[in-house]
């Protein structure tokens, strides 16, 4: 099985300043992991292991077995697996982890399939003892789409669940400028990949553009911010309390050339007297 697939240092946030304002409890008690996808080529994977999990193992096999075992990651591919019972994976790879680091990032070996991971021993004869595995994650296939819609129209009401949906309103993108960003993707699809006008485009405008140029490239951009919190915490982006779903959230925010992107990410308990920041930067630089 391949190696090596992961690192605990490679990749880094854009820039993330991190500022503990009250005590925040190290963990929370309970065994658990959990699998993110980071983008194409990149998972995160976090989790905790309490005091008692580890005693439990140890009465289960002997202290002598696991002290000369490897602490590893097991990442299976479950694509297409319809319910993975630790052993039906289509392939899985292992990888060196150390418990102690309770976070770790993750080469996937091929984008756009299903992922879960294992943490546990690998003893020396072979076996894998298991300690905790995660939830499954899909990552993005890594490509452009090959599905081009000719028409498409959204009313009213749609429009502004949509806008909700998408995250606008937690990072202070109102209804126009969210207009202006749909206008520019739009553009992006005046033309086909043959190059052929399509039925709502203009072929005069397309015409005297080929003409003008005989070279010519768009192309647009958008960053996705991802994360979780603890069960009972209450998050806000920019300001703006955000509802979690299974602990997690995921905003999407446009990037245009030199757009500087800020945003605050606070965490609190009900009380208020516990919370954590982080804060998201993110800078477009694009040359000519």
């Amino acid at each position: 099985m391949a190696q090596n697939l992961s690192s605990g240092s490679l990749l880094k946030p854009l820039v993330r300043d991190r500022q503990t304002e009250a005590d925040i409890p190290s963990g929370y008690g309970k065994t658990e992991s959990y699998l993110l996808p980071k983008d194409p080529a990149w998972m995160f994977l976090f989790w905790e292991i309490t005091q008692s999990t580890f005693e439990f193992i140890k009465s289960q096999y002997g202290e002598a077995v696991l002290n000369a075992a490897r602490t590893i990651i097991r990442l299976h591919d479950v694509t297409d697996v319809a319910l993975f019972n630790g052993t039906n994976s289509v392939k899985y790879y292992d990888m060196p982890v150390l418990f102690e680091a309770r976070s770790w990032y993750i080469n996937a070996p091929e984008s756009g399939r299903a992922y879960i991971a294992d943490l546990g021993y690998l003893t020396d004869d072979g076996r894998f003892i298991l300690v905790t595995r995660s939830n499954a994650t899909t990552l993005p296939p890594g490509h452009i789409s090959n599905i081009i819609d000719d028409k498409w129209m959204i009313v009213e009401g749609d429009f502004q669940k949509l806008l909700k949906l998408s995250g606008a309103d937690y990072i202070g993108l109102g209804a126009s400028e969210l207009m202006q960003v749909v206008g520019q993707r739009w553009k992006l699809t005046e033309l086909t990949p043959s190059g052929a006008p399509t039925s709502w485009s203009s072929f005069t405008l397309h015409l005297d553009k080929v003409q003008e140029e005989d070279i010519w490239l768009n192309a647009d951009c958008e960053i996705i911010i991802y994360g979780s919190a603890s069960k009972n915490a209450i998050v806000s982006i920019n300001g703006k309390d955000i509802e979690l779903k299974d602990g997690k959230f995921t905003i999407h925010r446009h990037l245009s050339a030199g757009d500087i992107v800020d945003l605050p990410i606070h965490a609190r308990n009900a009380t208020g007297d516990k919370t954590r920041h982080i804060n998201i930067k993110a800078l477009r630089e694009q040359g000519k």
